[in-house]
Parts: C-alpha cells; structure tokens; sequence
C-alpha cells in the first residue's frame, strides 16, 4: 500500500465538506479538511434545509443541535398583484409514503450556524478543519495524489493522500486543477439578496413567493422577529452586468421591495446585503481518478426552491459511505462509479429543472412578463388545487424523492411490487415499536451499516421466529458491517430482531400485503434491493456480492 498522509483530504469547509468529513470520520476513515479562509463565515448565505437534510442530520448525531437554533416554516405562500394567493401546508403533504419524514415542514437556518454545528461535531470526532490553506496544484501518482497547498504567510507544502475531494465551490481549485470542464452559462440579470427586518402585515414563520410583472422577489422566514431572507433579480445597468458580486445601497434594495411586493413594506434594517451575478453550470463528470467533485465544485444552478445546499449534503452523504468501504478494503473500487452513476443525474435535472423555473419566475421577455402577471395566477391557483400534484410538488421540492433508479447498484428479485418503493428509492418511514416502545423504522437504519429488513406479510404464511433465524444468521455473518430485523404485525416471538407493526403502518407505507419481502437499505438510507419470497441464500450471497473484502464469519447462535 502506498504510504500516504492521509487516506481523504477534502479541500473546503462549506456544508458540503464538512457534512463529507464528518462522515468519513463517523465511518472510521481518517481524513484531513482545509479551507482557504482563515476564519469561519459569518453570513447566513444558503438558509433553508429541507427535510431530507433534516433525516441525514439525524443520521449524523447534530439534528439536535439543528433543531435548537434553526425554525420551521410550516407553509409557502404565492401571492400576486391582484390579491390571489396560494398556500402549500406543508405538514398536510408530508404523510403519503413516499414523502411521510418525522420532518413535517421545511427548516430555516442560517448556513454559518449549519457550519458551525458541523465543524463541532467534527470536532469531537478528532477531526479540525486546517484554515488558511489554499490548494495550488495537483499531481496524480501512482495509487495517490499529491496536493499542493499555500499556508497564508506564503509557505507551501505537500500533502499526499489516497483521493482528494473537492468541496470548494463555484470557482473549485479542484476542479480546475483535476482539468474537469464546468460547462453552462451565467444569467443575464444581476440578484439582490439579504438578511433583512421587514414591517409588513405578514406574519412570520412563513416563506412568501410575490411573482409580478416587472420579476421576482421572495422572503425567507428568519430566526428573529419581523427577520426574512429576501432576494429577488434585477436588469443589469446600462452599461451592462456589474461585477461578480457588489453591495447595493438601502435605496436600491428599497425600491426592488417596493416595485415587487403587492403590499406596502418598509425595509427596517439590512443585517446582510449583496448584489451578485448567477450561473447554471454543471460538471461533465464528477469524478477524475483519484479526484471527486462535491456540491458547487460540481453544479451550480439558481435559488429557485432552495435546493443547493442541500444537493450538496446529499452528494457528500451519497459518497462518503462509498468511499469508506473501499477506503476499508471492504469494497472494489468500481463501487466509487456509482457515485458520478447517482448523483450526477440529479445535479443535471435539478439544473434543468430550476432553470425553467426560474426563466419563468424571473426572465425579462414579453412572454414571461405576461405570464407572471395574468396567466399564473389563474394556472397555479388551479394546479395547486390538486392534491396529487401539490403531494408531489412538495415531496420533490424536501428531496424526499430523490431517487437512483438506474444505479448499478440496484438489483430485486420476485414480482408483484405495486405500490412498494424501488431498489434506489429512499427508505421509508414508518412509525413502528421498537422494544415494545413508540418509535420510526429510520431509527434502525442509523449508523454506519447496511440494514435489511424483513418483513413478515400480513397472511401469517411465514412464522415469525423463521424470519428471527434469518436475522440473527445475517447479523452473525456482518457483525460489522450489516444488521437485520423482523417487521412482524404479530409480535409473537420474544428476539431483538423483532419489530412490533402492530397497525401494519410499516407494511402499507411499503405497499406490501400477505407475502413476506425483504429489503436492503444502504447506509446513506437508499434500498439497494428488494426480493420476495425471502430466501436466506439469496439474501447472504446478495451481500457477499456488495462487501466482497469482507468474509462471512461463521454461525454460532442459539437462534440458528
């Protein structure tokens, strides 16, 4: 093995790194993070988390702390000129199975806080984020990369590591240095945005969307009273875009509030103003050997639907997980493949997606003018009446419906599968007994394992205690690796596998019935796969076949 002084180095401190070297630490891989500003940030920046951020926070031990500074936005409201409105109640649309969380609304906090909470619990994990350091090169050696870095008093040095991941933005050294393209466009007006006290009749908590002729402007509920996130577009000069990123006078933020807002309201103070230009830009490929690209070091795209940050917790969930079993010798390295098979379909329909959203909302033609100000208020009230789509829209919008559904890593066995999810789908939720006690079905997937999941049907045909043997075989053969439990509406065995559905809210939020399934989740909480009838041998050769480097250790249990 190549001697390396690090197995990772992730280059950039944003959510995206640290939720990355957090978890590469949780999963027992050493890893090293540097950012090149000497000082954390303290603007709030990106500032609401969706619920599935929500689900991974949990996952990664800080969703407390989370929850303690941030606070819920229970409804989106569209409100338009001629006093029509729309609003979405979150929690309404977040029962189905396929969007059902513990997280029934949307989240607002301010990214320092988020980096804040992150870089604490890597803290504990021995783990510091080196600041003041700037990555200048790259140089790919045999079986490990050399990276070199600038410390701020100029001094340079060399860090050898197994793979480098780049977390570092828009402008990525990584990617530059790694040679990997960042193909798209920059829009063509100049957005205002900021952290602001309003006086307004509104109340807060909520997030308001105001499309109107002459654009865009929204307002983000904020911790704080009468406090919102407001950003919104505006024409460029005369003499054509500004720069990259300016500070725009009170006036000027005034009179973007006045000429868009439908009701009189008074900018108070300005805690945080910038003007700044836009791009939709993404990354042919997110991977270059022994290099990966993370977050905006490979996509960037609009605000619309606030997804950017939170695309970039997943990518970094998605590949952590990856990396540490080949990192562990547990997996290949083709598995590290999934990760550009995965993600980077998400990253492009997601920049697809909130383009067209955003030519609508904020594009200056006649035909997007004329919309915003007669047809969408008459299309959106009458789409949104529908609650199939508003269902849809909002478990899209809290990516609870990301989805791999062509991942090499999906495989099923049997048929009849109907409403349940699909291998690459997200596990579900469920609310279920734990130990006799009330708790959810995402409390067994926590940690750092695979999980499968057996479940007993509702036709009695399958006996509980023959699915408990099958648990505890897989769980004596992974001990470390993998765990198993029995999803049973009987309860009639007394084992530590066995999980109480005595209201078959389990089985009905994953469309089974009388036959007994079994699936396995990852541990990023995706289905991997999903068989029926259940079959010991198909199940344990299924996972030789993902963890290779780790050879099944005998059976010795009173339950075999």
């Amino acid at each position: 093995m190549v001697n390396v002084d690090t197995p990772v180095l992730v280059v950039g401190a944003g959510p995206s790194g640290l939720t990355l070297a957090n978890e590469l630490a949780r999963h027992g891989v050493t890893v090293r993070i540097i950012d090149r500003a000497p000082a954390p940030a303290t603007t709030s920046r990106a500032l609401v988390v969706q619920p599935r951020s929500l689900e991974i926070f949990e996952d990664m031990e800080v969703i407390d702390d989370v929850l303690a500074v941030g606070g819920k936005a229970p409804g989106i409201n569209v409100m338009f000129a001629n006093d029509k409105s729309v609003r979405l109640e979150l929690d309404d649309l977040l029962n189905d199975p396929a969007n059902y969380t513990t997280y029934q609304s949307l989240f607002t906090l301010s990214q320092d806080d988020t980096e804040r909470i992150l870089t604490k619990k890597l803290e504990e994990r021995g783990v510091r984020v080196e600041r003041g350091l700037t990555m200048t090169d790259l140089a790919a050696g045999e079986g490990h990369m050399i990276v070199s870095v600038r410390a701020a008093d100029g001094t340079t040095r060399a860090i050898r590591c197994a793979w480098v991941i780049g977390c570092d933005g828009a402008h990525s050294a990584v990617r530059e240095a790694a040679g990997i393209p960042f193909e798209g466009t920059t829009y063509p007006d100049e957005f205002i945005m900021a952290d602001a006290e309003l006086d307004w009749d509104l109340p807060d908590g909520d997030i308001y969307a105001f499309p109107s002729r002459a654009g865009f402007i929204a307002a983000f509920a904020m911790p704080g009273e009468h406090r919102f996130r407001i950003f919104g577009n505006v024409k460029a000069g005369p003499e054509g875009p500004g720069p990259e990123y300016s500070e725009p006078t009170h006036e000027e933020f005034q009179a973007m509030v006045d000429e868009r807002m439908p009701l009189p309201a008074t900018v108070v103070r300005e805690h945080w103003v910038s003007r700044y230009r836009l791009h939709r830009r993404v990354a042919p490929r997110y991977r270059e050997g022994r290099v990966f690209l993370v977050g905006d070091a490979a996509h960037v795209h609009s605000p619309a639907g606030a997804q950017g940050m939170n695309t970039g917790i997943q990518d970094a969930y998605n590949l952590a997980w990856k990396l540490a079993l080949v990192a562990n010798g547990i997996a290949g390295e083709p598995l590290l493949d999934s990760y550009q098979a995965e993600r980077h379909p998400v990253g492009k329909r997601l920049l697809t997606t909130t383009d067209r959203l955003f030519a609508v909302i904020s594009g200056q033609s006649a035909t997007a003018t004329f919309l915003r100000a007669h047809l969408a208020p008459q299309i959106v009230s009458r789409v949104l009446a529908r609650h199939s789509i508003r269902t849809w829209l909002v478990g899209t919008l809290a990516q609870l419906r990301v989805a791999y559904p062509a991942s090499p890593l999906n495989h099923e066995d049997g048929s009849g599968w109907k409403a349940a999810p699909a291998p690459g789908d997200r596990a579900r939720q469920a609310d279920v007994l734990i130990d006799g006690e009330p708790g959810r079905l995402h409390d067994l997937l926590h940690g750092t394992r695979h999980t499968v999941l057996l479940f007993a049907g509702t036709g009695g045909a399958r006996q509980e205690a023959e699915l408990c043997r099958v648990a505890d075989r897989i769980r004596h053969a992974y001990p470390d690796l993998v765990t198993a439990y029995v999803i049973s509406t009987e309860r009639l065995t007394d084992h530590p596998a066995l999980v109480g559905d005595p209201d078959r809210s389990a089985h009905d939020r994953y469309g089974l019935g009388r036959a007994a399934a079994a699936f396995v989740i990852r541990p990023d909480l995706h289905i991997c796969y999903r068989g029926t009838p259940i079959d010991t041998g198909t199940l344990l050769a299924e996972l030789a076949r993902r963890l290779p480097g780790a050879a099944p250790k005998a059976v010795d249990s009173p339950f075999a």
